[in-house]
């Protein structure tokens, strides 16, 4: 029963992170026309970058939590004290993703084994952060330096709010992200029942236990959920909105890069991606870039003083110049054969990947001009899809590993967490088509 009741607090202490640190009800701090919906989203990625440099301090969760718990509680007071009846309210409309995430959090706390990576490198690195150690300690933990910290983070933060010993409670944020993710590219209709509808729809094809035994690919898979969204949005709205989005994109991409190895990749695709939306002014476009240089060099030398950054040699084990030198023709056709019967296999078991894929060639083919998703977005879409196969197969043929043993143990994590990109465009097509 106390677990219940603690899931129930984590739920609220989890959707108040959507209200802060910006009242999401004045509109002084937003352009009027801006969804309520995206205005939660931009406080919760803002909030996540604070987590984010908190962890860079060398002060343990315990010592900066109290802080941290009763900075928030006296902001959100403050925030709402004349809206408490406009908070209330909206509050309700919520109610689907606290529901649902309630229930899936019985779940995860009824299987609580761990994935086999999250296990080896990332629980331990959690443990670290819960045993009051810091990013400066985790250079000790040698078998994992190479993955970044900021996914463990989160869950050694969390797990050490909770009154019960129970680690599966850090990990039930990365379900409230998932789910909130979901809720947000679920908000098409004008008809709330609607929305409702396809968010349950997007929930229960979409959820594993699997996803949530604390591997990291969940948390790249919901950041990617609302990328999508904000890339949509920045081809369909007008200038004035275009900051705002600018920005959700940034948030999101910096988190990406502190949780995986592959977080890079992404990283890169989407900077290069808001680099060819011509509709952004070149002066914005230049600032982003700036952003991104300067965020990317900034975790490279955060590692460097955490001395994270042995990296490199660690990789090596998978990739290293001198095999990449002595690749030949045969061995890389050998290496392809392989990929391209592996990944049209696990792209069959990925259903968002396959829907988008049937509707992309289709929306090229057989729909009339003026019936077309927008030529922008569609244009993102195709190269965002020719990049991530790029990085799939150059992955595998760079890869000192034997390649079935390689393919088998990781390319499902790495489409299922791609996919994600597709899942919103993949509705809105759906959606016009029955209109």
């Amino acid at each position: 029963m106390i677990e219940i009741f603690q899931i129930i607090l984590f739920s609220l202490v989890f959707t108040s992170l959507l209200f802060l640190p910006f009242n999401v009800f004045c509109n002084d701090n937003f352009n009027s026309k801006v969804d309520i919906v995206e205005k939660t989203s931009l406080n919760l990625l803002i909030n996540l970058n604070i987590l984010l440099f908190i962890s860079f301090l060398p002060l343990s969760v315990q010592s900066i939590q109290p802080f941290v718990v009763s900075s928030y509680l006296l902001i959100l007071i403050l925030s709402y004290r004349k809206n408490f009846d406009l908070f209330f309210g909206f509050f309700k409309s919520f109610l689907p993703l606290i529901i649902i995430f309630f229930l899936l959090s019985i779940n995860i706390s009824s299987e609580i084994f761990l994935g086999w990576d999250a296990k080896s490198f990332y629980y331990i690195k959690s443990l670290f952060f819960y045993e009051e150690k810091t990013i400066f300690d985790l250079h000790k933990f040698e078998d994992s330096v190479w993955h970044p910290h900021f996914g463990s983070y989160l869950w050694g933060f969390f797990w050490t709010l909770s009154f019960i010993d129970n680690e599966y409670f850090g990990r039930l944020f990365y379900l409230f992200l998932f789910c909130y993710s979901f809720f947000v590219i679920s908000k098409i209709s004008q008809n709330q029942s609607i929305n409702n509808i396809i968010f349950l729809l997007l929930i229960f094809s979409s959820y594993k236990y699997e996803f949530f035994s604390g591997l990291q690919e969940v948390i790249i898979f919901s950041f990617l959920l609302l990328i999508s969204k904000y890339f949509f949005l920045i081809s369909n709205k007008k200038r004035n909105d275009e900051i705002l989005f600018l920005c959700l994109i940034f948030l999101s991409s910096n988190l990406l890069i502190w949780i995986k190895s592959e977080g890079i990749v992404y990283f890169i695709i989407f900077l290069a991606l808001l680099l060819m939306q011509n509709q952004i002014l070149i002066k914005r476009r230049a600032i982003v870039v700036g952003l991104f240089i300067f965020f990317y060099i900034l975790k490279l030398i955060i590692y460097d003083v955490s001395e994270l950054n042995s990296s490199h040699i660690n990789q090596q084990l998978f990739y290293n110049l001198e095999y990449i030198l002595n690749l030949n023709f045969n061995i890389i056709f050998y290496k392809f054969t392989y990929i391209f019967v592996w990944f049209f296999y696990y792209l069959s078991n990925n259903i968002f990947f396959s829907i988008f894929i049937i509707l992309i060639i289709y929306e090229k083919f057989f729909v009339k001009n003026e019936n077309k998703i927008n030529y922008i977005y569609f244009k993102t879409l195709v190269i965002y899809l020719f990049l991530i196969i790029m990085f799939i197969i150059s992955a595998y043929i760079l890869r000192d590993m034997e390649i079935e043993y390689s393919i088998r143990t990781t390319m499902e994590r790495l489409i299922m967490p791609a996919s994600a990109f597709f899942i919103y465009p993949s509705i809105k097509l759906l959606i016009n088509k029955l209109n």
